[in-house]
Order: structure tokens, then sequence, then C-alpha cells
């Protein structure tokens, strides 16, 4: 979620979204397209995109040549039983209660607090007074989950065991978690959601400091020993690469330290992966036998598309981009417990002495790999991916990961976005969930369980606001059916899909000018009244039903609907040639 409306948003899609509004002056598209039937294979191509090209020429479905999706066909069915129905949020986003109650400072209440900036995140939706009402908002929906944030000030103001347990933040946790399961949700925890305590920022350096992995370890243990008894799905970090790269790299969100892309931010990515295995093995050697729960990692990152699949130079360029984004944390967890070839190649060469990308030792790698029971897929939106060693166009591959050569991104002016979104760049894509699922599952050895932990669509603030949504109706329509269809047509293991996000909430710093929420959050309003969108109708009969079943209401409405939603006339707020409010099956 993003950040800084100006430069970066944080978060893979937002990020993407802020870079392109700044060049949309300057940045031309490409042309899109490629020459149709196979194309000879250069012997500098690696294997896995020389396997990949092939497979896909001699594929018996289209392949893409012009880089998009011929739009497919609606698929009815369902999920498995079991299956969770949730949504997500973070603790700075929606719980409020900044100094209250024991709290210590966060790194964000830090940066909020600056000269010239509005703290918004001080009150954000109050959640710390409003559990019981969030908690409601959500069985209202039919919600069998929800995916929640602890703040680690929260638990322990300084950061640290030695600076004393805040008791009435336990109790705090203690409460949403009973309130949960009181009303038959899930708790699907994520330990970190980017809220550091100040004060190690303060003293180490934050995560720049190695020392971090035990500090992170005693926080994960205080957690496992607190609220392990009935939460049975942990993830440790949520987007590394989201806070890793806007924090310590380009230093455009908190901690802001700049000048970073070199090599500071490679650093604390190896520390905060250490500080994952790390709080994975605690929890494997010292709870899982007596809690028998899963503890997990959240990864964040935009599908990258071959602009050309028949041109195995793009698809090499896609393979890397996706290495420097997805794979600098899933390689190491879920492959081989190392850096994809392709980073340690672009960043280190043949730098021995000096690597700019840190070096895990053989034993590192052995205690690093398999470190997860499941992950989490926070899946957005995607861009084309093409090769080209040319400087111009700037686009987001060269301002955010300049390591990362040979490789310009674009998009693709057919697939469908639109003026309602909060952000020019939000291109709707549904099919990234199931393309990002496909790469994961045959580019990783260590299998696990899939969640999609995240995603949505934003719309601008707006007063009065509409609450007919109806880009976010068609953006769930498309994307809980391609969650589908990848279970049924191609046997993924997914067992969750969470919306982000439960409520319009604190954006980080966009504020509240840009709304994911199901629910409309009126910050006009002392109370911070919270009011169903038509998405929230859409989405309890969707989890009502698992999906799509035949002769539903809502699989009717979806069927009505599926070709005008894959059009930008939805996302322009274009009621008037849609179908209609959608107003449940009632």
């Amino acid at each position: 979620m993003p950040e800084s409306r100006v430069l970066v948003f944080v978060g893979p899609l937002l990020i993407t979204a802020a870079v392109l509004q700044l060049l949309m002056a300057a940045k031309t598209h490409s042309r899109i397209g490629g020459v149709l039937g196979h194309t000879a294979l250069p012997e500098d191509i690696s294997i896995n995109a020389r396997e990949y090209s092939q497979h896909i020429q001699g594929s018996p479905k289209p392949v893409r040549q012009n880089s998009s999706y011929p739009k497919e066909p609606f698929i009815s069915g369902t999920v498995p039983s079991g299956f969770l129905w949730g949504t997500s949020t973070a603790a700075y986003q929606v719980e409020g209660g900044w100094n209250t109650g024991g709290k210590g400072e966060s790194i964000w209440d830090h940066w909020a607090h600056q000269p010239g900036r509005t703290p918004l995140g001080d009150t954000a939706c109050d959640s710390y007074h409003k559990y019981a009402t969030d908690v409601q908002l959500g069985a209202n929906l039919a919600m069998t989950a929800y995916r929640f944030s602890i703040s680690w000030p929260r638990l322990l103001p300084d950061g640290t065991l030695a600076g004393g347990v805040n008791q009435a933040g336990v109790d705090y946790y203690n409460k949403l978690i009973d309130e949960l399961i009181a009303h038959k949700m899930v708790p699907f925890v994520t330990m970190y959601h980017w809220d550091l305590p100040q004060a190690l920022q303060t003293k180490y350096g934050g995560w720049t400091n190695a020392s971090m992995v035990d500090y992170f370890n005693d926080y994960a243990t205080l957690c496992f020993q607190k609220f392990g008894d009935r939460v049975k799905r942990w993830a440790t970090f949520n987007e590394p690469w989201s806070f890793i790269v806007p924090g310590y790299g380009l230093g455009v969100s908190p901690p802001q330290m700049l000048f970073g892309m070199k090599r500071r931010q490679y650093e604390v990515a190896h520390v905060v992966i250490k500080a994952h295995a790390r709080a994975w093995h605690t929890y494997n050697d010292s709870f899982r036998a007596q809690q028998g729960g899963e503890v997990g990692i959240v990864l964040g990152a935009l599908w990258g598309q071959p602009r050309n699949t028949s041109d195995p130079r793009d698809v090499q360029a896609a393979d890397n981009f996706e290495q420097f984004f997805l794979g600098w944390f899933a390689n190491p967890i879920y492959g081989n417990g190392d850096y994809p070839d392709a980073m340690k190649q672009m960043i280190n060469g043949d730098s021995v002495a000096d690597p700019r990308l840190p070096v895990f030792t053989e034993a590192e790698k052995a205690y690093v790999r398999g470190s997860a029971d499941f992950v989490g897929l926070n899946q957005y939106s995607a861009v084309l991916i093409y090769a080209s060693d040319h400087t111009f166009p700037l686009d987001f591959i060269s301002l955010v990961m300049p390591d990362l050569k040979g490789v310009k991104d674009t998009s693709d002016p057919t697939w469908p976005h639109g003026a309602s979104s909060g952000f020019s760049a939000h291109y709707v894509v549904p099919w990234n969930i199931r393309e990002q699922l496909r790469y994961f599952s045959e580019k990783y050895s260590h299998k696990v369980p899939f969640y999609i932990t995240e995603t949505g669509i934003s719309e601008k603030e707006q007063f009065p606001p509409n609450m007919n949504d109806t880009w976010r109706q068609c953006f769930y329509m498309l994307y809980v059916d391609e969650a589908i269809r990848a279970i049924k047509l191609d046997g993924r293991d997914v067992r969750g899909f969470f919306a982000w996000t439960l409520m319009d909430n604190i954006e980080w710093g966009s504020g509240h000018s840009v709304r994911l929420g199901l629910h409309y959050t009126n910050f006009s309003d002392p109370n911070l009244t919270r009011t169903p969108k038509a998405s929230a109708k859409l989405y309890r009969d969707i989890a009502t039903s698992g999906g799509f079943p035949e002769g539903a209401p809502h699989t009717k409405h979806t069927q009505d609907w599926w070709d005008w939603c894959h059009t930008n006339a939805p996302y322009n707020n274009d009621t008037e040639i849609g179908a209609g409010h959608y107003r449940g099956p009632h």
C-alpha cells in the first residue's frame, strides 16, 4: 500500500503506479506485438528460457503473441472445503491508538510526526477501540478468516524484551483474537507489516544491523507464547521487497535511509531473510509440536509478462524481472537456499573480495532453505517485460532496481484500466494470479500451499462517495474466478483468498485520499462509521457459496457482467452501460 504519491508507493503495484505517473509525459509505449510462429533460439539464451519458449511455442493453447491474454470465458465452480475467505489489514493502517495503552513509537509514527505532515495514523480507523465492530463487519461478509498484523511496538515498546512487555498490548490482541474465534473466523497473523519500533531504528539502525535477527526472534517468540494457542497461521513478514527498497534503498519511506540502492538494500534483505528463517526454526523446534500451527512469509510481486512470448530474449528478461522482485526472497526460502543466479551475476559479477550482494555460507543456505510452511502472494497486477539495453525510455525498473540490466517494462493498452482508480497505472490483469502461481510452482522445489493474501483495487476519494463501486465488483469477479481457474484447471493448492481491504484505511503516505475498502470509512465523522459498498455484498455472496456455483444469483450476475468487466467502462465510473447495481440474492 502506498507511501508517497510523489515518487514511490510502498507495495509493488502502487510503486509502479507512482513511477509511471511521474514518467507519463515522457514515456512512450513500444509497439506491442510479435512475429507469429516459432522463433530460433540463440545460443546465449539460458536453459530455463529455452525450455519455456519451446514449451509455449509447442503448446496447444494460443500463444499470446501480442502479450495480451485473450478474454477467457467465465468458469463456474467452487473452492474446496476448508478454503479461507477473508480480508487483510495492517496495524498502522487501521489501529490508531498510536500512543495509547503503553504503545511505543514506530518508524511510521515517527515519520508522520515530522513537520509538514499530518499524522493520520494516530487515529486511523480506531480499530484499537473498535475491534469488535470490525470483526462484526467481517462476520457480516461471511468471512472465515481475518488477516491482520501485530504492532511490534505495541507489544514491546522499545522493541526488546529487556525493555519490558506491554501487557495492555497483549490484552488488546487477546481480545481481538478471541473475538474472531467467537465469530468462527481464523486469525491469520502477520508479525511484521512495516511498523518497526523507532527505538530499534534509532539505536541500531533498524534492519541494517545483524542483531535484528535476535530482536525479531525474541518478538516472534513472544507472539508464539502469548497467542499461539489460538493462532495457527503466522506470516513473519509482509512484502519484504516493499519496505526494504523504498526504506533502505531509495530512502523515500520510513526510515528514509538514502542512497542505498547499490549495497545497503541487499544487506538489509540478507538480515530479513535470516530473521524469517530464525523465527521459523524457533517455531518448528519449540512450538509446533504443541501448537500445531504453520509459519510462512508473504511476498508481493507484479507479474512480469514477456511482451513477446515467442522471443526468448523477452522471456529471459521477464524471468530476470521475476528473480529480482519475487526470487530475491523466494529462491532462498523455497528454492536452493541462495539468491537467484541472475541477481548474483548482475550485482556481483566476478567480484569475490567485496560482493555487493551478500553471500550465504553453505550452513546458512541449509538453514534458510525450506523455512516456510506456506507462501502468501499479494497479487494485484502485471507489467509487460521486454529485453532492451537502451537507457530510454525511463521506466519503473530503471528507477527502483538499476542493477537489473537489459530489462524494460511497459504496459498493454488493451488491459482494462480507468479513471476511477486512485492510480492511473492500475491495470486490471486477473490472469496475473494464475501465471504467478504457475511460475512459483514450476520454479521452486519446496512445495507448499498458497494463499492469495492480498488483492484489490483503489478509487480516488470523492464526495459524496459512490457506494456502487462497479470497478471493485468487476475486479473481484475476475480475480476470484482466476483463482478458481487455477485450482480447477491447473491443480494449484490454493487455500485462501484475502481481499485488500476490509474498510478504507490510512494508505500509508497517501492517507485516505486513496480507498480500497469493501466498506466506506467516513473519516469526517468522529465515530468513523463504516458502510458497506456494493462490492461487499458481492464478496459476501462469493464467500458464502464458496465461489460461483451454477444457478446462484451472483453467478448469473457475474456472467451478465463478464464482457463489460473486460472493458475500461466499469473502471471509469461509467455505470450507465453496466448491468446495474448489485443488490444481492434477496
